[in-house]
């Protein structure tokens, strides 16, 4: 994986972390605000699986529109701390994995974070579904 810094910590960003940051009336808003300057300050490596750009922007676009969808993709792509990557047919597989055994209410898509972030070795997401923190990762702080 290619980085656009020379940094080691790696954090995975999820959907609900990146929707915190872009929406000022989201609950977590000012959590997620936090977050992001402590890891722009430690100058951090966030990564962001692809899936979870593109359920971002889709969120995002169908809320509030298409051009609120475009400046948040160009700032996301346009940031120094993150980087989206495709995820790869192993990242897939275990996120299967995790999936088969995670309760009714858990999304393949955090399945995806979770996996994403064990391949990357790292315990740290940016996201705020209950699932992160219930399976051992936690929120950076």
């Amino acid at each position: 994986m290619e980085t656009k810094n020379s940094n080691d910590r790696l954090i995975i960003a999820d959907t609900s972390g990146l929707l915190s940051l872009a929406i000022d009336t989201d609950a977590n808003h000012h959590l997620a605000v936090t977050a992001a300057k402590g890891l722009a300050d430690k100058q951090s490596m966030v990564v962001v699986p692809g899936e979870i750009f593109t359920e971002t922007i889709n969120a995002l676009g169908k809320r509030f529109g298409h051009a609120r969808a475009i400046e948040t993709a160009q700032t996301l792509t346009e940031s120094s701390i993150l980087l989206v990557i495709d995820t790869d047919e192993l990242i897939r597989l275990d996120a299967l994995k995790i999936f088969r055994t995670a309760p009714a209410g858990v999304s393949f898509t955090d399945c995806l974070v979770m996996a994403t972030a064990d391949k990357y070795e790292t315990r740290e997401i940016f996201g705020f579904d209950e699932i992160f923190s219930r399976q051992g990762y936690q929120l950076p702080s």
